[in-house]
């Protein structure tokens, strides 16, 4: 039965006296004792005369000043006497934004107060337990007391989400500002009914949105009492960045004794923006600071920063001393949103730093292989309604092992897609060969600093920087010929510009060269004309009978001629003749620093080069292809030989053949193949000499490299079955995963393996041939939905050793989550081990235990 709230007001403003009434606990014991019908006036109305004497009847000052609404499947009834409405069954009162609901509720709208319990079905369990809700806050209860009046409230056995953890507490005052006290409580943030672990208080108080404080509390894990105790705890539960102290780290490293890390200040300035300031003090003199960021702007860009500076004084056992160093570290990271700007584009990814620090304060897991600083920002503009484009750049490389680092800045790229000068804007009748002739321009200029760490910022290093441009610009005009054949005639031309040029001389006193960079602008020009014609050539066999239906051979055919004038000749002025010895001879060198841009080539080539690319192919009858009823399976993804032939050259006009291929098995494994064949003599003193090999051994090329590649790829099949979890599996997973065997087990496993040879004739006549030999695995593997285990390793068969290894396994606790980093061998030979609750607001609830080359 529903009824309407506005009986309940129009029964409050009546003035009826209040009168004790029978708690909802006896609800249910006299259901149907009482109901409340209103008998039928049994004299009409006058529906003419109006009594002019009624008034409208005063509002007492005790009544709400909004309707309460009601309720109940099973039954309600009203007691007008003691002012009371009985809801039995699923019932819900509903008053502003506070909405409650059980299977019974009592409300006396004398005192303004509700009250609501569950009850015990037949085998005991209390259903309709009562939730209170108000807004987007709910607690759930063996019973619930409130007055919509005072907005003061009495819970009873009460659970309660507060931001990421849950609190059950025996007994909860709620106030009218909404903040809970409560008594015998637990803390958690375990989303079971049982929780795995809970912090125990006897006296709790919420502040919603703000912090939960407790008083005394202790840890309980599996329902074991711990020793873990605070003498009060603060849980931070707002959802919005707030300002704050950071609680630092404790622990004790060999090198840098006991410590206090990661401690400091928050400030939470906006959603957009924030800062961290925290530090490092060690008790042997060492200490750190560190300025990190997060920024954001919506569809704008999003990024952060982080500087790092450390005053180190590292022990050393060996001579019972301290080595005094600065170390500092730099990260940026910038990324716009495509959305922001279309037509440009500005990305920063920095990291730069001194070499020792990532060895004192990194994860020794992560430097292992993470021994490069590499840095890049970069802005890029496309003109609109215009073929032009530009980009400007500058990027930083820096080795922690060598010290050795390498600057391009700025780097600026200008380039013009291709056009068609002569091509008509209104095309008439068929076109013509010159309006198919496209042209493009690109220029690269670039500023270069190379040096040691230690020698970035000396005057000596930015004077020795490289700076200089390089122009390119081809002109092409393909066309058919024969209709299957397509020809290309081209032309480019290079220009290549520097700030300093090299200049070489003969010094009698030192015997010997000497090389002087000279700050003189310096620029040369180089071109070339070629002329391509390909085509493509198919071979098909077919068969009426059997599952092999067909086979099919492409052949790509290339032929290229090309011209390029001596550029080392002395007109050009790129290249001087130099003195090389004390005898007088000389020798051509180039005056362009190498470094950057090499100029142009020298010597003449007018020759021919070709390339035969070809590709096999296997179809086969298939039932899965409804349509063709076919499939198709590559035998050969690609088997190329490529050489050429240089008339101009005074020797060894004949280059050496390139022979690759690649191909792919089972969808799971690739093959690659690469070498090299001379058709050239090598005497016995090992110098190749100007006679082809079949002149002297009647073969006709030789072997100098070949490199094989084998990389494998498996991963089980996806899985058709539900991977959910009912609860009372999950359960048993977490208590009982050891005696569980799921066999629907996700895994992947990867392999490669590469070999390398090369052959060299000795001055003794016999070929020396040399081996590089590596095979890598990369295997990972779910024991169970919550079990995860990865590994890797490679080994080398030249010096029979395995150079790294790496494992790692994951175990999700629910609520908590177990990881285990082992380098078992090498230098860097360590191990991490962590145990941690999953929530933010716990993170420094956690046991770790490393062992590495710093720390014990």
């Amino acid at each position: 039965m529903k009824y309407s709230g506005f009986l309940i007001g129009l029964l409050i403003v009546s003035g009826l006296s209040a009168h004790s009434y029978t708690g909802a606990e006896d609800l249910r014991n006299n259901r149907y004792g009482h109901s409340f019908i209103a008998p039928p006036d049994t004299i009409p109305p006058d529906s003419i005369k109006r009594d002019t004497s009624v008034t409208k009847p005063k509002s007492s000052p005790d009544s709400l000043d909004a309707p309460v609404h009601y309720m109940a499947d099973d039954k309600t009834w009203m007691d007008v006497a003691n002012k009371r409405v009985y809801l039995l069954g699923n019932a819900s009162v509903e008053y502003k934004d506070i909405k409650l609901t059980a299977d019974s509720i009592v409300f006396d709208w004398g005192t303004n107060e509700v009250i609501a319990i569950g009850r015990k079905d037949t085998a005991g369990k209390v259903i309709g337990k009562p939730v209170f809700s108000q807004g987007d806050r709910s607690y759930n209860a063996e019973r619930i007391a409130y007055n919509f009046k005072t907005r003061k409230g009495k819970i009873t056995e009460i659970t309660t989400t507060e931001g990421e953890g849950y609190i059950r507490s025996e007994t909860v005052k709620r106030l009218p500002n909404e903040v809970l006290y409560g008594l015998k409580n637990e803390y958690t943030t375990c989303s079971y009914e049982h929780p795995h672990f809970y912090i125990s208080t006897n006296k709790i108080k919420v502040i919603p949105n703000k912090a939960i404080v407790t008083g005394p509390a202790d840890l309980v894990v599996a329902d074991v009492r711990t020793p873990l105790m605070v003498p009060f705890g603060i849980f931070p539960l707002s959802d919005k960045r707030k300002s704050g102290i950071i609680v630092p780290t404790y622990g004790e490293r060999q090198d840098l004794g006991f410590y206090l890390e990661n401690g400091g200040y928050y400030f939470g300035i906006s959603d957009h923006f924030d800062l961290a300031l925290t530090g490092n003090i060690y008790s042997k003199g060492s200490w750190l600071i560190n300025a990190s960021s997060r920024f954001v702007s919506k569809y704008r860009f999003s990024g952060g920063f982080s500087v790092r500076y450390a005053d180190t004084r590292v022990f050393i056992p060996e001579t019972n001393s301290y080595a005094p160093s600065q170390q500092f570290n730099v990260r940026l990271n910038y990324v716009q949103d495509a959305k922001a700007r279309p037509n440009s584009q500005l990305n920063a990814s920095v990291a730069f730093g001194t070499s020792g620090f990532n060895q004192l304060f990194g994860n020794p897991l992560n430097t292992y292989v993470d021994n490069l600083y590499q840095s890049s920002i970069s802005y890029h503009q496309t003109l609109p309604n215009t073929p032009f484009n530009f980009t400007i750049s500058a990027s930083h490389q820096q080795s922690t092992l060598t010290h050795l680092v390498s600057l391009q800045l700025p780097v600026f790229n200008f380039s013009m897609n291709q056009i068609y000068p002569f091509k008509r804007k209104q095309q008439i009748g068929q076109q013509r060969w010159y309006e198919k002739i496209g042209i493009t321009y690109t220029m690269d200029a670039k500023n270069q600093v190379s040096t040691y760490d230690t020698l970035l910022f000396t005057q000596k290093t930015l004077t020795n920087a490289l700076a200089g441009a390089h122009h390119y610009i081809p002109l092409s005009v393909p066309f058919q010929l024969f209709r299957f054949v397509t020809v290309t005639p081209s032309f480019t031309y290079n220009e290549t510009w520097a700030v300093q040029r090299y200049n070489r001389t003969w010094d009698p006193e030192l015997n010997q060269v000497v090389l002087d960079t000279v700050q003189k602008f310096l620029a040369a020009r180089d071109y070339a004309l070629s002329a391509g014609a390909s085509t493509r050539l198919y071979g098909i066999i077919q068969f009426k009978r059997g599952k092999i239906k067909a086979f099919r051979h492409v052949l790509n055919p290339n032929v290229s001629w090309n011209y390029r004038p001596d550029f080392s000749d002395p007109k050009y002025h790129a290249y001087q003749d130099v003195q090389v010895d004390s005898t007088g001879r000389t020798q051509r060198f180039s005056m362009f620093p190498g470094a950057l841009y090499s100029g142009p080539p020298s010597g003449e080539f007018n020759g021919m080069t070709f390339s035969l690319n070809n590709n096999l192919e296997m179809k086969l009858a298939s039932r899965k292809d409804t349509v063709s009823g076919t499939k198709k399976i590559k035998l050969l993804d690609a088997l190329n030989l490529s050489g050429g032939y240089n008339f101009a050259a005074d020797s060894f006009r004949l280059s050496s053949f390139a022979l690759t291929a690649r191909t792919s098995l089972f969808d799971h494994i690739g093959l690659n193949y690469a070498s090299t064949f001379d058709p050239y003599y090598t005497d016995t003193t090992g110098r190749r000499r100007n006679i082809y090999l079949w002149e002297q051994e009647r073969k006709l090329v030789r072997l100098t490299n070949a490199s094989l590649g084998l990389d494998a790829h498996f991963q089980s099949p996806k899985s058709k079955r539900s991977t959910t979890l009912s609860q009372q599996q999950s359960d048993y997973l977490i208590y009982s995963g050891n005696q569980y065997a799921d066999f629907n087990v996700p895994w992947t496993f990867s392999a490669g393996y590469n070999l390398f040879i090369r052959k060299v004739n000795t001055s003794a006549g016999l070929d020396s041939t040399t081996f590089t030999q590596t095979l890598s695995l990369n295997l990972s593997f779910s024991l169970t939905p919550n079990w995860r285990v990865s590994g890797s390793t490679s080994y080398d068969f030249v010096n029979h050793e395995f150079p790294t290894a790496y494992v790692e396994i994951y175990r999700d606790l629910h609520c908590w989550e177990m990881s285990m980093q082992w380098i078992p061998f090498g230098i860097r030979q360590s191990y991490q081990f962590t145990i941690r609750v999953k929530a933010g607001v716990l993170q420094d609830l956690k046991l770790h235990k490393s062992s590495d080359w710093y720390s014990y």
